[in-house]
């Protein structure tokens, strides 16, 4: 349930960053966000625990949620980008919020997402893509179910820029 209702939120901050800031947020090199990156996601995450605060507490009793649930899907959103920040506090971290990070991140390697943060990213040789989101991988999953997922649409998406070499590239 914590881990259901997380994912479903997490990301509803950004209904809150401009267009401005979402074309800002694409800053990146692999998975490595930059400095200009790091504004807009920081922004979402924060947006997203107010949102998501506020709607929980509102739902409490329909969805049979306490305290600690709600303290933990907030945690789960406010931190699912940068998971190291909960353990910087002394902290484990929980793998509720594991598994929303890694949920979350295998959207990157999923078939639209590659083509799309491909196009949307202005990146002209899509193995380029490929080989930073193969290089980043193991720092970019925080379990190793994550990192196993993650690798196995690696492969599938080798075998796409592979056809798509062979057919517009030769």
């Amino acid at each position: 349930k914590v881990v259901t209702l997380a994912f479903l939120l997490h990301d509803i901050g950004w209904s809150q960053v401009t267009e401005s800031e979402i074309a800002a947020s694409l800053g990146v090199s692999g998975l490595a966000l930059n400095k200009t990156a790091l504004g807009p996601k920081e922004k979402h995450a924060i947006e997203g625990t107010r949102i998501a605060s506020k709607i929980l507490q509102e739902h409490k009793a329909k969805l049979d949620l306490s305290e600690s649930e709600i303290d933990l899907i907030l945690k789960a959103i406010r931190y699912h980008d940068q998971p190291e920040q909960v353990a910087s506090q002394g902290n484990q971290i929980p793998i509720e919020v594991k598994a929303l990070v890694d949920l979350d991140h295998q959207w990157s390697f999923a078939k639209e997402a590659f083509w799309q943060d491909v196009y949307r990213k202005g990146i002209m040789d899509p193995q380029t893509y490929l080989d930073n989101l193969e290089k980043d991988l193991n720092s970019y999953f925080v379990t190793e179910a994550g990192r196993n997922m993650a690798r196995l649409h690696l492969a599938d998406r080798a075998q796409e820029v592979a056809d798509f070499n062979s057919q517009f590239l030769k």
